[in-house]
């Protein structure tokens, strides 16, 4: 039977067991699922062409919204902040992933929905995620309105590490009456020129017989 199955912040479906068989049934139901279903209710799936992006300018992170619940799904609930233009220009919409829907943890994203009995939630933007989607907590909201200190968590890839800056190398001005400094010099171990002087000695013998070889050659062919 299968032990857990847990649900990554990117959506992705981790399953466990003890029996092979029945993980493999669960791992078909769940790509079966997704395919029928379009990736879940709503929150931009679907087969169908992609929806238009968002071109308006992007929320402060802290920001909070009573946004419309677009789609509800085992991992977290899609809501959108910021509704359509009156042009037609398409609305913003995050996730709120199950982790930040509530204080305590949420076993089943879609009952605890359907329980609060509305189509509304009041959520925080909390910045892009290292994909560029729009993150949302509605956890923070709850915390910050029992007057707790909220930390807002960075959702998207840490920033780059600044280079090391490189000095170079001082050089010694030489005074009045001195000697410049001598360029720097390569020290050589004697086993290193006795090596050097074989390898020369070796070269020089194999050209030597190359040679002889060419001479013996043209005389035989004459």
């Amino acid at each position: 039977d299968l032990t857990n199955t847990d649900v990554d912040d990117n959506g992705s479906v981790q399953i466990t067991g003890m029996n092979s068989t029945t993980m493999e049934q669960a791992k078909k139901f769940i790509l079966t699922l997704i395919e029928e279903k379009g990736g879940g209710k709503g929150g931009g799936g679907g087969g169908g062409p992609p929806r238009p992006a968002y071109e308006g300018p992007m929320p402060e992170i802290g920001a909070v919204f009573k946004g419309e619940i677009k789609g509800i799904h085992n991992f977290g609930v899609f809501v959108e902040i910021i509704p359509p233009g009156e042009d037609g220009s398409p609305g913003l919409e995050g996730l709120c992933h199950v982790k930040d829907l509530h204080l305590e943890r949420i076993r089943n994203c879609e009952g605890y929905v359907r329980s609060l009995n509305t189509n509304k939630l009041d959520v925080m933007y909390i910045g892009l995620t290292d994909r560029g989607k729009v993150g949302l907590s509605r956890r923070l909201v709850l915390e910050q309105r029992q007057g707790k200190k909220i930390t807002i968590p960075t959702v998207g890839p840490p920033p780059p590490k600044p280079k090391a800056a490189t000095t170079p190398a001082a050089t010694a001005t030489p005074k009045e009456g001195e000697n410049p400094p001598s360029p720097p010099t390569t020290t050589t171990t004697q086993d290193e020129t006795n090596k050097a002087k074989e390898e020369f000695v070796k070269a020089v013998s194999e050209a030597e017989s190359d040679l002889i070889s060419e001479v013996i050659e043209g005389i035989n062919s004459t």
